[in-house]
């Protein structure tokens, strides 16, 4: 009797240990992959000396002229590659497409499911929650040859 005991005793503690190994440990989501995808353009913004005018790529007439998207992937746990393309239709009718690439993009939490994105440093935007903000501020000059301050903003939605 004393030896089935002894048996059912380490039996037991047996079972206890290979049953507490093998608890079930879920692994956060790293950033990248909570916002890779491809975005379509919502909203256009370009701002001139501070006078600005926008466009609503939403609106029927104006999507049938100007396209604006994003493609976003995962160059590390925070950093992404993002892919602008924008396309416009010239007066022959044809939709001539511009690309832009941003090589490092880094990400950093807000704290609310968005991320702040960086390039070397330098705010361009923020991502998060299905959403895109590109923006981007420079100098440049008119047809004058006077220097002006652009700044372009352009939102976008991601892609179901």
């Amino acid at each position: 009797m004393r030896n089935l005991t002894n048996f059912l005793a380490i039996s037991a503690l047996a079972l206890t240990l290979v049953l507490s190994g093998c608890t079930k440990n879920e692994v956060d989501p790293e950033p990248a992959d909570l916002v890779i995808g491809s975005y379509s353009g919502t909203a256009y913004s370009e701002s001139i000396n501070g006078v600005a005018q926008s466009l609503d790529l939403t609106n029927s007439v104006i999507k049938d002229n100007v396209a604006i998207s994003f493609d976003v992937a995962k160059k590390a746990s925070n950093m992404l590659t993002l892919v602008l393309s924008i396309s416009q239709r010239d007066s022959t009718g044809t939709m001539q497409t511009y690309n832009d690439t941003y090589d490092s993009i880094e990400l950093k939490s807000l704290g609310n499911g968005d991320y702040e994105m960086l390039s070397d440093g330098i705010h361009v935007g923020q991502i998060g929650n299905s959403t895109l903000t590109l923006e981007e501020t420079y100098p440049d000059t008119d047809d004058s040859g006077n220097t002006i301050q652009v700044t372009v903003k352009i939102a976008a939605t991601k892609k179901q």
